[in-house]
This record gives structure tokens, C-alpha cells and sequence, in this order.
């Protein structure tokens, strides 16, 4: 059986758009970053679930390999829920590193409130006095604390 070929039309310089059995297909080239591939979504406007965004998790190196995908949404040959399946744990998996980096990234630096013996709210109460104060006075500290002491004649 032949499958029908989706017709596609540029849609500004980054996006080719088609449309086939109540589903808008959209390939997005990044033009100003060709080596990050292309990027399918896929929005059905008939509300059978063949939405998809590979933007995060999959892309493909050409521009015919991201129509063939394409073309085997709308001919029923991918399973949709299963690759939302895998991008949901990939992106899960993403979130759980980058919060481990963040846990070990905040417990370094309170390592360094410590040191220096303030809490981080001290720190935050005097970041916004900090910035309270104009940039002559700011220049005025800084040469107090390389000990040039305070400008003379005051």
C-alpha cells in the first residue's frame, strides 16, 4: 500500500510546516546552528494522540530523515506513547542530575559561608544593602579593604 506524501511548505527560514490526516507536522532547522540537527513536533488537531516534540530529546541530521519520521507518524508506524514513554525518563533523568549538581553546587558554597561565619541570609541582607549604596561609595570600600585607607579631607 502507498502511503500519501505530506506536502511541506517553508514557514519563515527555520521551519518546514506540512499537514496530512488532521495532524501538523513542523520540522524546526536551527539555520544559525546547523550542527544541532533538525526537530520534529507533531500537534493532531483530532485529538488521536499523535502529538510529539523531539526538540529535547531527538533530533536527526538531515532534513529527509526528520520528513521520513514524519511520514511514519502519519502512517502509523511509530509508537508515539512509548517514545513519550523514553523521553519522559530521559528528561526524569535530567532533572535528577541537575538537581544532584545543584545539591553538591550549594553545599560547597555554604561550606564557604561557614568559613567565613554568616548564614546565607546574612549574605542576602547584605547583598541588597550592597546594592543600596552608590558605585563612588563602592570604589571607596574596595580601597579601604586594599588598605588605602578612607579618601582624605573627610
Amino acid at each position: 500500500m502507498k502511503r500519501k506524501e505530506i506536502k511541506w511548505r517553508w514557514e519563515g527560514r527555520a521551519a518546514l510546516t506540512g499537514r496530512q490526516d488532521g495532524v501538523i507536522f513542523r520540522i524546526w532547522w536551527p539555520y544559525d546552528a546547523p550542527e544541532r540537527g533538525y526537530a520534529v513536533s507533531s500537534h493532531d488537531t483530532k485529538g488521536k494522540g499523535r502529538d510529539i516534540q523531539t526538540a529535547r530529546n531527538k533530533t536527526f541530521q538531515s532534513k529527509e530523515a526528520a520528513m521520513e519520521f514524519c511520514q511514519k507518524i502519519a502512517a502509523g508506524e511509530v509508537d508515539l506513547d512509548t517514545m513519550r514513554a523514553e523521553f519522559a525518563a530521559e528528561d526524569a533523568a535530567k532533572e535528577r542530575d541537575a538537581i544532584r549538581k545543584a545539591v553538591a553546587e550549594a553545599k560547597e558554597f555554604r561550606g564557604h559561608l561557614e568559613e567565613a561565619g554568616i548564614s546565607y541570609i546574612t549574605l542576602l541582607h547584605l547583598v541588597a544593602l550592597q546594592q543600596d549604596i552608590s558605585g563612588l561609595a563602592h570604589n571607596m570600600l574596595l580601597g579601604y579593604e586594599r588598605g588605602e585607607g578612607w579618601p582624605n579631607g573627610i
